[in-house]
Parts: C-alpha cells; sequence; structure tokens
C-alpha cells in the first residue's frame, strides 16, 4: 500500500510539473484586431461563443470562451486592421498583473419580472502615442453596448 501511494504521489507531482511548463512555455497570448486610430478601453467579455472573437468592435468590445477569460495572463499582441502593431500603446491594470478583471450588472424589468443582467470581463486600454504608458480611465457603458446573445452568465 505504500507503494501505490508513492506512485499516485509520483504521478499527480508529474503531471502538475508538466502543466506547470506547458503554461510556461506556451502562453496564451492573445492577437487582438483594433479598429484603425481606436483609442479607449479594450473589453473582452466573457461569452457563450465556440471560438474567441478577437476581432474587437468600434466600442472596443470582442468575445472570448470561458477558457480563454481563465487561461490569459500575457500582455496581448495588439494590431490595427491595417495589420499596424500599436502594442507599445496598450496600458494595463498595474505593473504586476496587466489583465483587468471586471464584473459589470445591468438590472431591468422584462414582462413583469425583475431580472439582472452579469457581464465578466477582461480588460486595458489603447491609449494616444503622445500618452504611452500612461492609464486614462476609459469608462464606456458596457452594458450599452454589448450582444447579450452571447453572455455566457444571463441571470
Amino acid at each position: 500500500m505504500k507503494r501505490m501511494s508513492k506512485i499516485i504521489l509520483i504521478v499527480s507531482t508529474s503531471i502538475f510539473v508538466i502543466c506547470f511548463m506547458y503554461h510556461w512555455l506556451f502562453p496564451i497570448r492573445l492577437k487582438i484586431i483594433i479598429p484603425k486610430n481606436y483609442q479607449g478601453k479594450i473589453t473582452l467579455v466573457l461569452s457563450n461563443v465556440k471560438s474567441d472573437n478577437l476581432n474587437v468592435n468600434e466600442n472596443g468590445i470582442g468575445y472570448i470562451t470561458k477558457q480563454t477569460f481563465d487561461g490569459t495572463y500575457y500582455k496581448p499582441i495588439v494590431l490595427e486592421t491595417d495589420g499596424t502593431n500599436i502594442s507599445d500603446r496598450i496600458v494595463g491594470f498595474n505593473s504586476s498583473t496587466f489583465w483587468a478583471i471586471g464584473k459589470a450588472s445591468n438590472a431591468f424589468d422584462e414582462n413583469n419580472f425583475r431580472k439582472e443582467l452579469e457581464v465578466r470581463y477582461l480588460s486595458f486600454e489603447v491609449v494616444p502615442p503622445c500618452k504611452k504608458g500612461e492609464m486614462q480611465n476609459y469608462r464606456p457603458n458596457l452594458i450599452e453596448f454589448i450582444d447579450q446573445t452571447k453572455l455566457l452568465f444571463n441571470k
């Protein structure tokens, strides 16, 4: 029985090390396409889509899967629609964590029933060239601009 416990410990430790090394060697690094000359908040909404939609719209909104939401840690590559790399103009949450993780909600009445819409998202900012590295605190009304049919958590 002692030998079986050692084997289980070795196997589980090996699996943990392999998973850790995989994420360290092959991190999820997103490539996000934004409209030409866009400045503002980029919001990747946790949604029910089958694959990530990283071509954000004119409001800076894209849609991602739960796997991407849970596994994205690294600064993305950001390109304008013409292929121009503007990754040097993106500003993250703080110096130790790039992605801001947020939640927005909105209560509304539908057919005499009170419902609440909850949106979870990852975000960062695209700033003008003269403001590189400086957070601007853009605050669009997320609930107003999202496609509610794509939401994963809809109460």
